[in-house]
């Protein structure tokens, strides 16, 4: 079967996605892409980010951008993969946005923001939440903006949301009636749904942010929603994977800022519809102006840069290491994050590994600091402080937090007392 090129071009985007497919695949788009117009082209003469080509009866997805071709045998999978490379292509293409992995929806005027947490039912809830009546932003990728006046927004992705398959008890019969009068697509793992006109926000549509919930799903748990501490707050919403797009001091400055600045609530639930209820209810006004940001310097979307090169360490038993250039530490409420691969990534640092990262901040080997420790903590075991050691080394030398010193230094760092922060 000879397949003709064709180009996808979606509104907003200047690059294009080059496909050689069926009418299957073709078919499949106005159902995953319901809010996000696009067209489809023979001719385009600017650039291309992807490219989806059938060849022996699988879906091959390329890209400058990917490590690797990824071959899928159905047409379903091969867009959802496309989409995440989408949201890359999104951020390349606007350097002053950031980004927040999770779902989004409207409650009186502004966006309650579900961060993307294993097992915790977001796909679900998002679904159960559009049939109740509440507007749908993303179930997945929420791109960010910055206004001069520092009001921080929420950008729809005008796709439809995507449930992995079966679908749980939990969900509730609203949301399964929901499903069976919407047009969806699906295959043995996922089920796309699409939302009518007004039931879901467009490609472009932005709200305010006004809250963040950080969902915990157990079994038999009536719907509770708890505040959380600032610290707790972020660490979680960098737990959970939020943002690794952009610049790592951008994004831990904006995330230290919303965990200090928006209410952050932890919901605890089992059913969705009852849930449901509990998140209207809390979410039905806003009884606080909308916090102001200004960031220090222009917001810059790392990603226009390309991913600079960093050195990894594999082996950390020889030789001396001190602190990467350009590694920042930030502080909140007592709990620490660094910035590393030159802006690229965020760290948390426990107890132990902060009191490892200040030894480091002059020259050290592994087996110093294991000396530099145990001069401090006589009580702690030996064989509990070497472990502690080797394995922060090791994690910071993989994650290009550390120099290694080809011309070791004689000098040896002062111990540090007990009562160090």
């Amino acid at each position: 079967m000879s397949l003709e090129q064709q180009y996808i071009l979606l509104d907003g985007m200047d690059a294009g996605i080059a496909v050689k497919a069926d009418a299957a695949f073709f078919d499949s788009l106005p159902l995953i892409f319901s809010h996000w117009p696009f067209r489809v082209n023979p001719r385009f003469e600017a650039e291309v980010f992807a490219s989806i080509d059938l060849v022996d009866a699988q879906y091959l997805l390329s890209s400058p951008y990917m490590d690797k071709t990824l071959a899928y045998k159905e047409p379903v999978n091969a867009i959802c993969a496309l989409v995440a490379e989408l949201a890359w292509a999104r951020l390349r293409e606007d350097p002053t946005l950031l980004c927040l992995h999770g779902a989004a929806l409207e409650f009186a005027g502004r966006l309650v923001v579900f961060p993307a947490t294993r097992r915790a039912g977001k796909s679900t809830l998002t679904v159960a939440m559009a049939a109740a009546g509440i507007r749908t932003y993303t179930d997945d990728f929420l791109p960010v903006s910055v206004a001069d006046t520092g009001e921080i927004s929420g950008i729809s992705s005008g796709v439809s949301p995507r449930l992995r398959l079966p679908l749980p008890d939990q969900i509730g019969g609203a949301a399964k009636s929901y499903l069976e009068r919407r047009p969806v697509l699906s295959n043995s793992q996922y089920t796309y749904v699409a939302p009518l006109k007004n039931e879901s926000a467009s490609f472009g549509d932005s709200a305010p942010l006004g809250a963040i919930v950080i969902l915990k799903r157990e079994d038999g748990a009536a719907p509770e929603i708890t505040k959380i501490s600032k610290a707790e707050a972020l660490k979680t919403l960098i737990y959970q994977n939020f943002s690794r797009a952009g610049n790592a001091a951008d994004i831990l400055a904006m995330l230290e800022f919303l965990a200090g600045n928006l209410p952050v609530y932890a919901l605890r639930y089992d059913e969705t519809e009852p849930a449901i209820e509990a998140l209207k209810a809390r979410f039905s006004k806003w009884d606080s102006a909308l916090p102001r940001y200004q960031p220090k310097a222009r917001l810059h979307n790392a990603l226009v840069d390309g991913l600079k090169p960093f050195t990894r360490y594999k082996d950390i038993t020889t030789g001396q290491f001190e602190h990467a250039a350009g590694v920042q530490v930030v502080s909140t409420d007592g709990q620490r994050f660094l910035t590393g691969r030159n802006g690229q990534s965020i760290h948390y640092l426990n107890e132990g590994a902060a009191l490892i990262w200040q030894i480091l901040s002059e020259p050290t080997s592994v087996e110093e600091a294991i000396e530099i420790l145990l001069s401090a903590f006589p009580e702690q075991k030996r064989a509990q402080i070497e472990s502690d050691v080797r394995r922060s080394f090791k994690n910071f030398g993989e994650n290009g937090l550390l120099r290694k010193l080809d011309s070791p230094p004689v000098s040896v760092p002062n111990p540090i007392s007990a009562t160090a922060p």
